[in-house]
């Protein structure tokens, strides 16, 4: 009982594992086949996982 449990909690990782990986392959491709111009920078992008603000070009120096 003990070997099963095991192998199902070692699979479950697995899968977990996997899924991680799917989506970092999947977020990159994104940021890649993204046009220019889209504000796709890497301050954007954290930002915008921050639920902040990044400053751009035509941004204010306080503006954040």
């Amino acid at each position: 009982m003990k070997t099963q449990r095991a192998l199902s909690d070692e699979q479950e990782r697995l899968r977990i594992e996997g899924l991680r990986v799917l989506a970092l392959i999947i977020a990159r491709r994104a940021l890649n086949d993204a046009p220019t111009g889209t504000n796709r920078s890497p301050n954007r992008i954290a930002a915008a996982r921050n639920g902040t603000r990044a400053r751009g070009r035509s941004d204010p120096k306080g503006a954040v």
